[in-house]
Formats: structure tokens, sequence, C-alpha cells
């Protein structure tokens, strides 16, 4: 994935993404909604690779064995620290 990602809406929110991971509709349309991601992936080790974090899901058990998880329940994890300078914003929806 060439496009930077900070945030992450997984499958269908109960609160607008835009209420959680922005300060204003403004800075929604011109900064943050750009570097969402919608998905309805649920493993966050998927993810991970997909946003080039990691290269392996072996990589992430033997690194960060914490972030080797299902995310199914509804939750916002809010500056998830997946790397040395890396943080993501989560929303996990129904």
């Amino acid at each position: 994935m060439t496009q930077y990602i900070e945030n992450i809406v997984i499958g269908n929110p109960i609160v607008e993404p835009k209420e959680l991971l922005a300060r204003d509709d403004k800075d929604w349309e011109e900064v943050e909604k750009d570097k969402t991601l919608f998905t309805n992936e649920r493993f966050l080790p998927r993810l991970l690779i997909e946003l080039g974090v990691y290269k392996s899901i072996n990589e992430i058990r033997k690194n960060k064995p914490e972030l080797v998880k299902e995310l199914n329940e509804i939750d916002y994890i809010d500056k998830l620290k997946v790397s040395k300078k890396r943080f993501l914003w989560i929303v996990v929806g129904e």
C-alpha cells in the first residue's frame, strides 16, 4: 500500500468515524479521511502487513505478540503503538 494510513475503520461503526478521528468536519474532509482505511478485515496482523508496518505474521508474533489478535468487539483504540514511530487509531464496528 503506497498511501500513508493512520486510522482504520473496521465494519460498521456505531459512531461516525469522523466523530472519533477528527476535530471537526473540515479536519475530517481535508486531513483524516484521506489517511483512513475502511475495511472488514478483523485480524490485526493482516492489517499491519497490508499497511506495510510488518512483513509477516511471524515477525509480529516475535516482536509484538500483543498485536496478534482479532478485533471482534465494538471498540475504539486510541493511539495504538504498532512500531517505534508508528501509531494507529482504530474504530471497530459491527
